[in-house]
């Protein structure tokens, strides 16, 4: 009998821990986080090269200490802009495509289409500035079709083309 309830007691709780790793929100946080570690690293790597470090840079009257902080500065204020919208595009491709999959109960590659296509949409239509509803509509559909084919592509050749 102690046995028994043990033995439903690892079920339950390999139950809750499959449950909660299939989770769509654990994915698309993950990948947010996972896509805000690379745009601090992208925002790193290219932010010296903003129009300000330039000016630094050739300026005669600043020190060496103030150019280095300029180009910390605009370092520090591309990184968080990469991260930012690594870790945006990263969570709503998770959260699309693991959505999808739900509830089509399939992987293939109109899942990545349709999850693609979603978020290209969803990111275009960030309000930035205001415009009228047809140009929004448009900017949606552009990133739509861009970004379904981008995913689309990129799902293919992970799925069809094997390392040799």
């Amino acid at each position: 009998e102690l046995q028994a309830a043990r033995q439903r007691g690892m079920q339950t709780a390999q139950h809750v821990i499959q449950t909660i790793s299939e989770s769509c929100a654990l994915k698309a946080g993950m990948s947010a986080a996972v896509g805000g570690a690379l745009g601090l690293f992208s925002g790193l790597l290219f932010g010296g090269y903003s129009s300000a470090v330039d000016k630094a840079v050739e300026a005669t009257d600043l020190k060496f200490h103030q150019k280095l902080r300029v180009g910390f500065r605009e370092a520090f204020t591309a990184m968080k802009s990469h991260a930012r919208g690594f870790a945006i595009w990263g969570g709503t491709f998770s959260m699309s495509l693991c959505t999808v999959e739900k509830v089509r109960a399939k992987h293939d590659l109109l899942n990545s289409m349709v999850a693609g296509c979603a978020t290209g949409a969803i990111l275009a239509a960030q309000p930035r500035q205001t415009i009228e509803a047809r140009a929004r509509a448009a900017q949606m559909g552009v990133g739509c079709v861009g970004m379904g084919i981008f995913s689309t592509a990129v799902d293919y050749y992970m799925e069809f083309y094997e390392s040799d």
